[in-house]
């Protein structure tokens, strides 16, 4: 991989601005969490005309890396645009949200029948929200012997059933992933000093929500556009050497990937 030759393309609504011809910052950050995350570009110096053609809730996809090695880092509508005078710089803000506004918004009100499993439903629901499916393999695919009705927020739904079956649940660039709380996604990628790999891994020690001791580490790398929610990689450095799978992250506009992982 070659590290020298950055390159930035961020297309917003019917507007693309690439890294040669604009400044570009951004922080995007990526998690398991069920809520969902909200990133941050900014844009400097744009005229009053391209700033007032950038809609609210238009597509924003942010594609980023080194030249012959770009990839997507985020997919979301935009939620806030906002502009303001830095000493002699105008920086224009867009809030990106990767799934917020389906999230947020859609409602249902349907019965299943009676055998209806957990997985039918989530992906039912999910389609509902409009979002793409990652993966929908729940931990306990539980079966509805007595059928299940669902009214309301969809979110509040989805909820209950990744409750209901033991698993976790994210949106990761408009996909919506529903699996074992252990379970990543194979990326077959080596992290190493070679590859990307910023200092030595930081441990982290920290408590369940039943009181056991997890230990994570800290991880910085070169920014990797094949780091992301879940993914499963493999770590060499002085401090640990294995599999592992990355909890939660940021991709920063200083072209580095920040990460929590976790033995996998």
């Amino acid at each position: 991989m070659r590290f020298w030759i950055r390159e930035v393309n961020l297309k917003a609504g019917d507007k693309e601005f690439t890294g040669d011809k604009f400044e570009i910052d951004f922080r995007v950050p990526f998690s398991t969490k069920e809520e969902p995350d909200i990133s941050e570009i900014r844009i400097y110096n744009l005229s009053n005309s391209t700033i007032a053609s950038i809609e609210s809730k238009a597509y924003a996809i942010l594609n980023v890396g080194y030249r012959g090695d770009v990839g997507n880092i985020l997919s979301g509508r935009i939620e806030n645009i906002s502009t303001e005078w830095q000493g002699v710089d105008k920086i224009t803000t867009l809030k990106v949200s990767d799934g917020g506004f389906e999230w947020r918004n859609a409602t249902v009100n349907k019965t299943y029948q009676a055998g209806t499993k957990a997985s039918y439903i989530m992906a039912d629901l999910t389609s509902t929200l409009g979002l793409e499916v990652g993966e929908i393999s729940p931990k306990n695919d539980i079966e509805y012997k007595l059928g299940k009705s669902i009214s309301g927020r969809v979110e509040w739904a989805l909820k209950r059933l990744v409750k209901d079956t033991e698993s976790k649940m994210y949106i990761s660039k408009g996909r919506l992933y529903i699996r074992n709380e252990n379970k990543g996604t194979e990326t077959g990628f080596l992290l190493t000093s070679d590859t990307g790999l910023i200092g030595s891994p930081e441990k982290i020690e920290e408590e369940d929500e039943k009181g056991n001791k997890v230990i994570k580490y800290k991880v910085q790398s070169l920014l990797n556009h094949r780091i992301s929610t879940d993914s499963l990689i493999q770590i060499e450095s002085k401090t640990i050497n294995g599999n592992y799978r990355v909890e939660s992250g940021v991709h920063t506009g200083d072209f580095i990937t920040e990460m929590i992982v976790v033995p996998a």
